[in-house]
């Protein structure tokens, strides 16, 4: 059994913090900040008067082993963790922490159970009292990100039917990419983020990329809001003029579709499998998408590949228009559906037979 082994000490999504442990013995911290699929970074702290040479050394490959196990399952594309090897050489830590029990490595040097450390202390020998006593550290830095918001879009592709777009934040930093696909008066587009984006970020991106265009021309948009390859929004907006013709909005999709407007048509029966085609009267010969129903069990599923995806009230009565096709054809209990556009998932459905009769 190998003497060396990490004791997680706070671990989220995006890190952790581990106590090193060298024959049950606390010997340093390793902490590891790291974004998926992007970049890894950190710090490993080993304490000097713990581990000689050869216990310093096994240590580290141990460590660079674990770190690059991590990098492997996090597909991270940038590492950089800093080593050092001595004593700390003063620590900031709340009051509850301090009355923890005193680890091994503290000495008579910086007691941390001294009077004196109730308060902490600066580079500049500034003393402040007490700097967080209700934990909003956290809450402040989450409002400051939401009150800082500012972007900016940059065009770095164009063509007939697509632009593409980087946005950039306050820093000149990339946060998202975006491809927007023109089809008639409508616009429908990706905006892949680095990074997992509070409402009034998207909102306001969405905002950029619809100012960006001629209103005359396109007065309907649909924007995917994507982060580490799944959709975690759908903004659909639309242009409304108003009837004294001096103001103009831009606002949610608020049309009941006409279930006249569409016909769905069985196209290929493989037993347990059904095969689809949607059309849409207003969108021409073509179909609009294709749905393709597991029928082999009474929790019957399925997806639908749109060409056209609409918005959340089209693919609602779609999916009930399918329904109701399906009840011809054999009883069921319920129905999943998943919607996808341009193999990318928009919305899911669920429904029960009872919510049908």
């Amino acid at each position: 059994m190998t003497p060396i082994m990490l004791r997680t000490d706070l671990k989220t999504a995006g890190g952790e913090v581990c106590d090193i442990m060298y024959n049950e013995e606390f010997v340093g911290t390793l902490m590891l900040v790291y974004r998926e699929s992007d970049r890894l970074t950190g710090s490993i702290q080993l304490e000097e008067q713990s581990l000689n040479d050869d216990q310093k050394e096994d240590v580290y490959a141990f460590l660079q082993s674990y770190i690059q196990n991590l990098m492997d399952a996090l597909a991270v594309r940038e590492c950089e963790v800093f080593a050092t090897y001595s004593d700390y050489d003063y620590v900031i830590a709340t009051n509850h922490a301090l009355q923890e029990p005193a680890s091994d490595w503290e000495d008579d040097a910086y007691d941390l159970h001294d009077d004196e450390m109730d308060y902490e202390w600066v580079r500049d020998e500034t003393r402040f009292d007490d700097i967080d006593p209700e934990n909003r550290e956290d809450v402040d830095m989450i409002q400051a990100r939401k009150t800082e918001l500012g972007y900016e879009l940059v065009i770095v592709g164009e063509k007939r039917n697509r632009v593409s777009y980087h946005v950039y934040d306050r820093d000149s930093e990339i946060v998202a990419e975006a491809d927007l696909f023109i089809n008639g008066t409508e616009v429908v587009g990706d905006i892949e983020w680095d990074f997992d984006p509070f409402e009034e970020e998207m909102d306001q991106v969405a905002d950029l990329l619809v100012s960006d265009f001629n209103d005359a021309e396109h007065n309907t948009f649909v924007l995917n809001m994507n982060y580490n390859g799944e959709t975690i929004d759908t903004i659909e907006m639309t242009h409304i003029e108003l009837l004294d013709g001096d103001e103009e909005i831009w606002s949610e999709f608020t049309t009941t579709p006409d279930r006249d407007d569409y016909s769905i048509i069985l196209a290929r029966d493989d037993g347990d499998t059904l095969t689809y085609e949607i059309y849409q009267l207003s969108y021409g010969d073509l179909p609009i998408g294709t749905a393709t129903i597991d029928i082999s069990e009474k929790q019957i599923t399925g997806f639908i590949d749109f060409r056209e995806p609409g918005n959340s009230n089209d693919r609602e009565l779609i999916a009930m228009l399918l329904m109701e096709e399906l009840e011809k054809e054999k009883d069921y209990n319920t129905f999943n559906l998943s919607m996808l556009y341009r193999n990318k998932l928009i919305e899911e459905i669920m429904f029960e037979s009872e919510q049908i009769h």
